[in-house]
Order: C-alpha cells, then structure tokens, then sequence
C-alpha cells in the first residue's frame, strides 16, 4: 500500500513520552493502562503509566463515548422547564486497536444517520481517536471479520510498531493538526519504513492460528436456517446470563432510561444506563409479556443480532473479533466455538463424537 508523504510520518519510540505529554497538555487523556493481569482505559495523569503493548481491554473504548451511566436531561415536573447537561471537555483516546476503532465506526453508524443522537454527536465531535497496532491471542478473530486493520474515516492518527518506531498514519484534519503542532518529534517516511510497515501487516496476519479462525463466509444465512439448531439450547445450558458478553462488547448499545426525582420533588433526572439483552426484564413489555422467555431464545438473539440483524441495521458484522466476550465470559462460552458448532466444523466436538 503506497502513502502520500503528507498522510505518514514516522515517530521514533524515544518519542512517544514526550508525544503523550503534548496531548495531555491539550486534551483529557484516555489510555490503557495495566491493572493487575488485565488493562483498562483510564485517564492518565502520568504518562509513563500507558500501556502500549496489550492485547485487550476488559471493557472497550466506548464507555468513553457512550458512558455506562449517563444523564441526559433534568425538568421541574411543576413547570415543565428542561436543563440539558453540557460538561463534554476535549478528549484523546489513546492506543485504540483496529477492532475497537470498526465498533466505533459501527456505534458512528447507530447513533450519527437518519436520527442523530445530539449528545453521542457532541462527544464524538470533541473525541480525537489516535489507534495503535496489535497482534492476536487465542481469543482474537479479527481476520475473519474483517477488522484486523484501520479502515475507513473515523480515526484520527494510528500508530504501527515497525520496530524502533511508529509509522504513523494520517486519517483526518484533526490528525493533521496534531503532527503539525507536534512536528519535531516526528520524521518523514523513507523507502525502509515503508517495508518495515508492509513486513508488520504480513507479521500480523501471520500470527493467527488459521485453524481456529470461524468461517464467516454468508454468516448471516447460517445463523438464520440454523435458527431452530439444537446447538442453541447446549450452549444456553452453560449461560449464567450474567450479561458480561454484552457489557464488554464495543458495539452493543441496548440502554434503559429512568427518571430520578430529588428528595424535594422539584427536579427529575432522566438518566440513561447500559442494560443487556441477556436480562430477563429486557424484553418484557406492558402486560407483562416476555418476547424473549428462555434462556435460549435471548442467548440466540445476541448471535441473531450480531449477525443478521446488524448487516441490515448498518451494512456491518455486528461483531469485530475482539474476543472479549469469550475471555471475560465467566463459564467460557466461546463465540467461535458456537458459530463452528452449527457450521458443524467443531473439530473438538466432531472427535468426542466418534469416541
């Protein structure tokens, strides 16, 4: 892939301190950081404490976006009159992987077309995505959805370990704006970084497991003649419908909205918070009918979703391959197990059968 010199510079590793110092100068600063074995976005007041070389998050970048708990509007039930709540700051969010960068793109999708969400719009305004380069685990399947590389327009700069260095791709204006003011500690692009970039992108797509990957090919088909499977009922049987899957996702998006009065009765508080599909109560409605009854039916519904009903919502696999519903899930059910099993190509489970 050729780079316009003006759409790549490189930063040397030496750098990256100083750069991170120049960002929190501007901007609330979003990163990773570790926390025991596992590594989570925070806002970073020492630099030195960013993790760069993880694999995953527990929860993704978007609780930055579109916040787990989140207060939209207060009224006085007296007279009717409506505050809005406007303490969104400039923020950067740091060290974002492709597969986190194409949920967002996918959130950009939900929230930003026919019927913008003014508050997620006005976030999404005042939020610089600067991504950074990974390599798989055993829970990662991002070649199969596609995902594994930055695409699109919603990112602002991404970062690629070619080795001593960064290459560092351009992807908006507001990137543009960040290497110009940061300009010395960047370099210009040379013929051998260019090779060391091509080199990284094969060196990834070497890293996966091949075999373990899912086969995604016409996904939405098979999920929908296999909606009667009996596979969906064996998995159901180890659901602790906890939610966990839904809650570390980066494109699930299912919220409730509750209104909270002050002790005096004079202000309401509508306030939005994340809910899951998992949760029995979700799908009950007035009469107290349940559209999802079982276990199984709401299990199924997350990969009917994901699946089916995100390519007709967005044009997009509702999934990125982050892998974080399998690691995180606590009786490790395992999204591509599932998806192998009513394919049928589940080696492990085809080997049990012929003992």
């Amino acid at each position: 892939m050729e780079f316009h010199i003006d759409r790549a510079k490189v930063l040397p590793k030496a750098n990256v301190w100083e750069f991170l110092e120049g960002l929190k100068r501007r901007f609330k600063l979003i990163a990773p950081v570790k926390e025991g074995e596992k590594c989570s976005y925070k806002e970073i007041s020492d630099v030195t404490t960013v993790e760069l070389s993880y694999t995953r998050t527990v929860l993704p970048p978007k609780k930055y976006l579109l916040p787990y708990r989140r207060e939209r509007f207060s009224y006085n039930p007296e007279t009717m009159e409506f505050k809005t709540f406007n303490s969104i700051q400039e923020q950067v969010i740091f060290g974002v992987h492709s597969c986190d960068l194409h949920g967002i793109s996918i959130l950009d999708s939900v929230y930003l077309k026919e019927n913008p969400d003014p508050r997620y719009l006005e976030v999404r305004k005042k939020t610089i995505l600067i991504g950074l380069s990974c390599y798989p685990d055993e829970y990662c399947f991002c070649l199969s959805t596609g995902t594994a590389f930055p695409d699109g327009a919603n990112w602002d700069l991404f970062l690629t370990d070619i080795g001593a260095d960064y290459f560092v791709s351009i992807g908006s204006p507001k990137g543009d704006e960040i290497v110009l003011t940061l300009k010395n500690l960047f370099r210009e692009i040379e013929k051998e970084d260019l090779e060391l970039y091509k080199r990284s992108t094969r060196k990834k797509k070497e890293a996966f497991n091949r075999k373990e990957l899912p086969d995604l090919e016409r996904i939405s088909q098979l999920i929908e003649l296999e909606y009667d499977s009996p596979v969906w009922e064996e998995e159901a049987k180890k659901c602790l419908g906890c939610g966990t899957c839904t809650n570390v996702c980066p494109t699930c998006f299912c919220y409730t909205s509750v209104d909270i009065p002050d002790l005096e009765g004079k202000e309401v508080k509508r306030v939005e918070f994340v809910t899951s599909c998992q949760y029995p109560y979700y799908s009950l409605v007035a009469g107290g009918h349940y559209f999802k009854p079982t276990r199984t039916s709401r299990f199924r519904h997350r990969y009917y979703h994901k699946f089916v009903g995100f390519p007709y919502q967005v044009e997009k696999l509702g999934c990125v391959g982050c892998g974080r519903c399998s690691s995180e899930c606590p009786a490790e059910i395992s999204i591509v197990r599932t998806i192998k099993k009513l394919r049928g190509t589940d080696e492990k489970e085809l080997r049990e059968a012929v003992k």
